[in-house]
Order: C-alpha cells, then sequence, then structure tokens
C-alpha cells in the first residue's frame, strides 16, 4: 500500500492550517489597522456593539428576572410560614401579641436570619407596623428571648415604603429598598382583616451587600469580555465570508482604475457577490478590447499623418494653368491617393489612383505605388525590356532600350515598371491599383497619358464634355507582362481636366442612392470660371447629397485647367 492521501482529505487540513496558524494572525494585523476605513472593520464593530446590546439587555433582563424570582420565592417563604402561626388570622395579630410569648413567631424571625450567605449578612430582622390613620411606624421585635417588645421605628428605608404603600403594594408582593447606605428587604404580612399594616423588615449589611454587587459586577464584566471575544470570532467568520470578497472586489477596481488591466476577481461564490466579480471580471475584458481598439486607433491616426505626409502638400503653380485637388478618406487611412509635381524636363506630372480594398493594406499600397511612380518618373534613365506602347499617331516598342527620362513619352513607361515591381514582389497579396498618368507640357497644352483601369477622366469645355480619358490598360500590379498603351490629347484654352476615384459616382444618399455620372455633368452648366470653383461647386453638391449617410468610400479629385490666351 503507497502513502498517498485523498485530495479533499489533505485541502481540508490545508485549509484548517491556513485558519488555525494565518486566520488569528491576520485578524490581529485587521484589528490594529482599526483606523482605517475597512468594511471588515465595520461589520466588526456591528457585530461588537450588536453583540453588547445583546449582552446588556440579556444581563438586565437575567438581574430583573433573579432579582423578582429572589423577591417572590423568599416572600412567599415568609408568609408560608407565617400563615401557619396558631391564631394569625385574627385582626392585628402582631399588635395584640406585644407583650407576649411568640415562639412560632421568633422561630420566623431566626429562619430569616439563617438566610444569610457568603455575599451579604442579615443584620437585623424584625416586624413593622404602621397605624392606618397615622404616618409613624413601630418596630415589633423579640429583644429578649421570645417575648414580643414594640419600639418606635427608626430604619429610613421606611420613607421608600410608604410611598410604595401609596402605590398599593399587594399582600403577595416584596420589596427591596435601599437608603442612606440601608438595604432592607420588605415583606407584606398584613392580613383582611387587619386595621394597621405589617410587614417584616430584613436589613442586610452594608459592606457585605457591597461586596456582592461588587462580585456580581465581576462575574459581569467577565461575560462582558467573554460576549466581546465571541462577537469578534463572529466578525472574523463573517469578514472572511462576506467582506474580504469584496475587499478583493474593490483592490482589483482600484488597480484597473489606476490603468492595471490584467486584474481578474477569483470568482469564489455563487451568490450575489460572485455575480459582482464576474461582472466586474467582464467590464475589465471590455476595457482590455477597449484599450486594444483605442490603441489601434491610435496607430490609425499615426498612420493618417504618415499618409498624409504621402500627398502633396502644396500643389504646384505655372503660369496660366491651375491645379485643385479634394481629398476625403471614408477612415483613418485611404487606399486613394493623387500627386502633381515637376519632372526634370520642365513637364507636369499628373497622378490619380485607387489601390483596391480598404484599409491600411491599401494605405501602405498607397504609399508604394505613389513612391514608385514618383521614383521611376525622375529617373535620368532606366533599362526597359519586352515592352509595347502606343500613342494616337501609332505603334511603339522596343526589345531593349535605355529611355531618357527627359521624353515625355518615356516617363509614362514608369507604370511599365511599377507594375513589374508590384507583380513581382508582391503578387501573392493580390493587391492592385488603378491608376492615371499623365504628363503635361504646360507650353502647348498636349498631355500624354496612362490609364490603367483607372475611372474615365473628363476633359470639360465651354459646351460640356468634350471628351473622356478611358483606361488604356488593366489595373497596375496584377499581373507581370502587362501592355499598357500610351495615349495623348491637347487641352484648349479654358479646358478643364477632372479626374476622380469611384467613390465619388459611387457615393450614396441617406435613401441609398448612388451620386452617378449624371448628376456630376449636370453641374458643368453653366462652366465654370476656374478649377478651384468647379471643385467647390462639386464638393458642395456633393455633400449634401450625402447628408447624414455614411460615407463607404474614399473620394478624391484632381482638376487642372489651362487659362484662356489673353
Amino acid at each position: 500500500m503507497g502513502n498517498s492521501m485523498n485530495p479533499s482529505i489533505s485541502s481540508h487540513k490545508s485549509s484548517f492550517r491556513r485558519f488555525v496558524v494565518q486566520g488569528p494572525v491576520e485578524h490581529a494585523m485587521s484589528f490594529l489597522c482599526f483606523w482605517k476605513p475597512s468594511i471588515a472593520r465595520r461589520i466588526t464593530l456591528y457585530f461588537l456593539f450588536f453583540g453588547l446590546i445583546i449582552f446588556l439587555f440579556s444581563s438586565f433582563l437575567y438581574m430583573v428576572a433573579a432579582r423578582q424570582t429572589f423577591l417572590k420565592s423568599a416572600g412567599s417563604m415568609i408568609q408560608e410560614r407565617f400563615s401557619q402561626v396558631k391564631d394569625v388570622s385574627e385582626a392585628d395579630f402582631l399588635l395584640k401579641n406585644v407583650g407576649q410569648s411568640q415562639p412560632e413567631l421568633y422561630k420566623i424571625l431566626e429562619l430569616v436570619s439563617s438566610l444569610s450567605s457568603v455575599y451579604y449578612v442579615v443584620s437585623d430582622a424584625a416586624f413593622y407596623r404602621r397605624a392606618s390613620n397615622g404616618t409613624a411606624w413601630t418596630r415589633i421585635y423579640f429583644p429578649h428571648g421570645d417575648v414580643l417588645q414594640e419600639t418606635p421605628a427608626y430604619n429610613p428605608s421606611l420613607k421608600k415604603l410608604d410611598q410604595q404603600l401609596k402605590r398599593r403594594f399587594h399582600r403577595m408582593q416584596a420589596n427591596l429598598l435601599k437608603t442612606d447606605g440601608v438595604v432592607t428587604m420588605f415583606v407584606n404580612l398584613t392580613g383582611e382583616k387587619d386595621v394597621n399594616r405589617y410587614f417584616i423588615g430584613i436589613e442586610l449589611d452594608s459592606e457585605t451587600f457591597t461586596g456582592f454587587m461588587r462580585s456580581r459586577f465581576k462575574l459581569f464584566f467577565l461575560f462582558l469580555f467573554i460576549g466581546m471575544i465571541v462577537s469578534r470570532l463572529l466578525a472574523h467568520i463573517f469578514v472572511r465570508k462576506i467582506a474580504r470578497p469584496i475587499e478583493k472586489l474593490s483592490e482589483t477596481v482600484s488597480k484597473v482604475a489606476q490603468g492595471d488591466l490584467s486584474q481578474e476577481v477569483p470568482l469564489t461564490t455563487k451568490d450575489e457577490i460572485g455575480q459582482l466579480a464576474a461582472d466586474v471580471n467582464t467590464m475589465v475584458g471590455e476595457l482590455r478590447e477597449w484599450d486594444r481598439i483605442k490603441r489601434i486607433e491610435f496607430e490609425l491616426e499615426k498612420g493618417q499623418e504618415i499618409q498624409r505626409e504621402f500627398l502633396p502638400r502644396t500643389l504646384p503653380v505655372m503660369p496660366n494653368w491651375e491645379i485643385a485637388a479634394f481629398f476625403q478618406p471614408a477612415g483613418k487611412v485611404s487606399g486613394d491617393f493623387y500627386d502633381a509635381f515637376k519632372l526634370p524636363d520642365g513637364h507636369m506630372g499628373l497622378v490619380i489612383g485607387d489601390v483596391c480594398d480598404k484599409g491600411v493594406g491599401s494605405a501602405l499600397y498607397m504609399a508604394l505605388f505613389r513612391s514608385l511612380l514618383r521614383v521611376f518618373s525622375t529617373q535620368k534613365g532606366f533599362q526597359q525590356s519586352n515592352t509595347a506602347s502606343q500613342t494616337d499617331t501609332g505603334p511603339r516598342s522596343s526589345e531593349s532600350k535605355t529611355v531618357n527620362c527627359e521624353e515625355p513619352l518615356a516617363c509614362l513607361q514608369a507604370v511599365l515598371l511599377t507594375n513589374e515591381y508590384i507583380a513581382q514582389n508582391h503578387g501573392e497579396e493580390g493587391m492592385f491599383a488603378t491608376i492615371f498618368f499623365g504628363v503635361l507640357d504646360p507650353a502647348s497644352g498636349r498631355l500624354h497619358y496612362v490609364n490603367g483601369g483607372h475611372e474615365p477622366l473628363l476633359l470639360v469645355g465651354s459646351e460640356g464634355v468634350k471628351g473622356h480619358l478611358n483606361p488604356t490598360g488593366p489595373a497596375v500590379g496584377m499581373m507581370s507582362d502587362m501592355h499598357f498603351d500610351i495615349h495623348d490629347i491637347c487641352m484648349d484654352p479654358g479646358d478643364i481636366l477632372l479626374g476622380f476615384t469611384d467613390g465619388l459616382t459611387e457615393a450614396r444618399s441617406p435613401r441609398d442612392e448612388l451620386y452617378t455620372r449624371g448628376r456630376l455633368n449636370a453641374l458643368f452648366d453653366p462652366p465654370a470660371a476656374t478649377a478651384g470653383l468647379l471643385l467647390e461647386r462639386i464638393q458642395s453638391n456633393l455633400l449634401a447629397f450625402i447628408d447624414t449617410a455614411p460615407q463607404n468610400d474614399d473620394i478624391t479629385m484632381l482638376v487642372v485647367q489651362r487659362g484662356k490666351q489673353i
């Protein structure tokens, strides 16, 4: 047989050991920190005060009941013995027997004197009489032998007895009175035929009676001390069961409030406190999720700032030309982009693009596409192989040649290199972009362009739309060795070139209607005086159309106008 122990027995022994060893120490440390606000100490005080109140009330009831029991038993015993005396039923029996021998009454007083104990001593016992028509009391006693004698009484407690008689002190009643250090127990012996009132008075020695009371107080404080200990133990048990989980809950919430979201409240019960702990854990979990979202939003805001750096801060200024742009992302970051920059030979590069998908991924590729186009278009020369191009005047092709970037047609070949780079290095991600890349000769107004799957740009004149710059090839980055044609147009004085992404025409109203090209074309009549005014007209009309509807896609516009010759 092995020495293995039942796990439940081992657990119980461990819990008992913690309670015996750690419990009193923890309890004492908690008690010493009484000045700190704590629900545990509050419960302890409640139990202490409640225990004291119950103990004091019980002690009071016990003392009253013990006093009444003592008076009743002693009074009944004395009255019973007095009633057995011969001829005691005659009217004023005690008064008639003054000066006569009464051994039976003498035995009664001897019996009363024998009631002394270790706590109190009967110092005197006698009969007392008060006439019905007077207030003076006389003392009837046995000074020598068993012959009754009567003398004036000087017991100060008799004044209180007079007050008791005014309150109808009945025959079966007895009372304990104390005046001027004299403690006397009076038992009513008045018969039904008696004209006077008769009592037996038992005087107790003051010192011994005080010692008796002190002994009772010692017992009282002993019970009080025991009650306090019991109250503290009960409070400690209830604190461990009720207050300790609440304090643990409070500590956890305090740490969470300070930013420590790794905290959790242990679930030890299935009552309201356990449910509260479960709710706190749920709340902390939601706070963790909220914190994670806030961190993502912070990173997105950083990404938004960085992405805006990829867009031109200011647009180039050329004599007799105006360039304006509008950019409004649907989220924190965007896959749309536009660009306008001067090339080394003095021509102007115009770019507008839309990366597929949305979010952070499209924003990163937007930066990559924009950077590649700029780099490849501004190089002094680059190696081009296996490419084919075509203009409006005829096709052009080459097996392998070095192209001078100062030639407008050659700069547009940057689209081919961008396509090859994305397809070969990031083809597995399946990311691509629709791109319009044009090279403008400011002097002649001639625009050479490649439209890689982008929305057709509009050439707007004084009579409205006079041309569409349709796609000349597929979207950029889909596959390697893609074929792109190069077209060109000439912008006359006053013409406006409008490029935009599909977020413009596919914008939706609160009634889920599309904006459409028809609404856009309606804004060209009457013709706008400048590119900036046309952009403002489209922007205000678009925002009024969208109103409170959510923006589902990024919106980007690029407007270029050739000024009228003077």
